[in-house]
């Protein structure tokens, strides 16, 4: 099956050539991973969440995930193996009481969960069942052209947005939001944080893991870090071909994917930030985020030891203690300073398990 993917791919490669193939998957992100996905979908229903849609002002249907604070008595069981040169991670979930039992707890707030480029919100179900039993509203939504929302032009942030937006003030019309609200996302969907969060008055704080900087320059390093599905692209797709993809791109989605600053919007959002990054990503520059963070005095920028751009999100193990209590910190009204953040230190040994 894998085998006969590759062929398809070196097919394209032919017909249409590296040009083409670039552009392509910058104007659609698609819907490659429904199939693979379709388990933490599965684990979604079975902890109670809602499948919903709305549409926006623009007319964009957004489908998304919707889930109550719930006491779950979850354990996340994260194990890592570093061996020889490789890595591999693997996390699980265990639940302490029947899912469909699990009762209600009262609400601390709400947070939206944003996915990565080419992903649905299904892909955050780990840090969804985390929120959720933590005592925090959680929504997902699928961004558009992914998942089950709309298949219309992509923007790379500020689009999206402005889908995220009306979702919300949507979900607050029904109180379906209670307050305060945190955005978090990852990546792409990091991005799309940074750019809410100016567009909305009470944002609590803002987490955004692994975010760009700039997308073309995100672009440009994709091939080589398998964001694309295949690393060995990079030897075939040459910087000039990515070029003119990313200009090809500009023109058929009506945005300059070179000029997208979301540290523009950083500089007026009054809330916290804080931007994590694995100190092993080779797709975003650690230089180009801590430039990021210095364009606010309110956001903070956090290197993870031992983590690439991949792994960082599953790391649940290192990073939900203290992100908990980074949001629990956070000051009222952004009248006080802003929290510190530390992850928890890189661990080798037996698999670390978070009720």
């Amino acid at each position: 099956m894998r085998q006969g993917r590759w062929l398809v791919v070196l097919l394209g490669f032919v017909l249409c050539g590296c040009t083409t193939f670039v552009a392509h998957k910058i104007e659609r992100p698609g819907h490659d991973n429904r199939q693979q996905l379709a388990w933490l979908r599965q684990l979604l229903k079975q902890a109670d969440f809602q499948f919903d849609a709305m549409q926006t002002r623009q007319g964009v249907r957004m489908a998304y995930w919707y889930g109550e604070p719930r006491a779950y008595d979850l354990r996340v069981n994260v194990q890592e193996l570093r061996k020889d040169h490789h890595y591999s991670l693997s996390f699980g979930f265990k639940f302490g009481v029947e899912q469909g039992n699990a009762p209600v707890l009262p609400a601390r707030g709400s947070v939206i969960l944003l996915h990565p480029w080419g992903m649905e919100g299904s892909a955050l179900t780990n840090w969804a069942l985390l929120f959720a039993n933590a005592g925090y509203t959680v929504v997902m939504p699928d961004l558009r052209s992914h998942g089950k929302s709309a298949d219309v032009p992509v923007g790379y942030g500020p689009r999206e947005a402005d889908d995220i937006v009306d979702l919300v003030h949507d979900l607050r019309a029904a109180n379906r939001l209670p307050g305060p609200l945190y955005l978090f996302g990852v990546s792409y969907g990091g991005t799309v944080a940074l750019f809410t969060a100016p567009k909305l008055t009470d944002v609590q704080g803002v987490i955004a893991l692994e975010p760009y900087a700039n997308a073309a320059a995100v672009i440009r390093r994709a091939p080589a870090s398998g964001l694309f599905g295949y690393r060995w692209l990079a030897s075939w797709v040459r910087p000039r071909e990515v070029d003119h993809a990313i200009q090809r791109a500009s023109r058929q989605l009506g945005v300059d994917l070179a000029q997208i600053d979301p540290g523009a919007a950083l500089a007026h959002t009054p809330s916290c930030v804080l931007i994590l990054r694995g100190a092993e990503d080779n797709l975003i520059a650690g230089d180009a985020l801590s430039e990021l963070a210095r364009r606010s005095p309110r956001a903070s920028y956090v290197e993870v030891s031992e983590e690439g751009h991949l792994n960082l999100p599953l790391r649940t193990d290192r990073l939900f203690p203290p992100m908990l209590n980074w949001m629990q910190a956070l000051p009222a009204g952004g009248s006080q300073d802003c929290p510190t953040f530390a992850s928890l230190p890189f661990a080798t040994a037996s698999p670390t398990v978070h009720k």
